[in-house]
Order: structure tokens, then C-alpha cells, then sequence
């Protein structure tokens, strides 16, 4: 028996994924039951009338409106033997030592909206 069936499937305007995941389709009834899935799963409609997925949304506002970073702050002591040792890029000549020292720190910071990490080395602070 063939049976012809009415609905409605949502793709990122962006990356063209669907609520499914990559390479799966979702159908849903209405444009309404097919919107309601989107929002709860954390699609954003653009202002533009773009549908974004929940990947694309954040980064496109980024772009938008800039990054929410989070304070720098400087990692957790190694747990490991020994010093944390390493070749942070500081010292031009290329010199290892260890990472948190009086010589050379590094911080970390992230945005809270897409998640993009920065890391910032200081040289002669502590």
C-alpha cells in the first residue's frame, strides 16, 4: 500500500544539520511541533529568519556581538613527579622551564557562549 504522509523537517541554515544529526532527517506533523523540537533543543531563529543549530548559533552571535570570556585564571598545579616542564614560546631562544614559575605563566580563558579557548604567556611576572 502506498501511503503519502504531510510533514516538515528543519535543517541549519549554517552547516545543514537537523535535530537528528548529521545524515538523518526528522519529520515532525507542523511548522509548530517541527520549531518546538529546535528550541528545546537549542536552535536560535536569527534575526535575519535564519534557523541556526545549536553549534552554529552561538558562534554566529560571537561574531556578532563578540565572545562572554570568562576571567583569565592560570591552571591547577600538576599533579605529576616533579615540576611541569615545557616549552611555552616565552623565551626566544627556546629555553624549557618550568611552566607557573617566577619566569614565565600562562593563563586560560574561554567564551561562555561558543566555547572558544584563548591561553595568554607572560614572561617576568608572578
Amino acid at each position: 500500500m502506498v501511503q503519502a504522509h504531510a510533514c516538515v523537517s528543519v535543517h541549519c541554515h549554517q552547516c545543514g544539520d537537523t535535530p537528528a544529526g548529521p545524515g538523518f532527517d526528522a519529520h515532525y506533523p507542523s511548522e509548530d511541533a517541527a520549531l518546538e523540537a529546535v528550541a528545546v533543543a537549542g536552535w536560535v531563529l536569527a534575526t535575519d529568519g535564519r534557523l541556526l543549530c545549536s553549534c552554529c548559533g552561538p558562534v554566529l552571535v560571537c561574531e556578532a556581538v563578540g565572545h562572554d570570556f570568562t576571567a583569565w585564571h592560570r591552571p591547577a598545579p600538576s599533579t605529576g613527579h616533579g615540576p611541569q616542564m615545557a616549552h611555552c614560546g616565552c623565551d626566544p631562544r627556546g629555553r624549557v622551564h618550568r611552566v607557573g614559575s617566577a619566569e614565565c605563566w600562562r593563563e586560560f580563558r574561554y567564551c561562555r557562549r561558543c566555547c572558544l579557548h584563548e591561553s595568554r604567556t607572560q614572561m617576568g611576572v608572578a
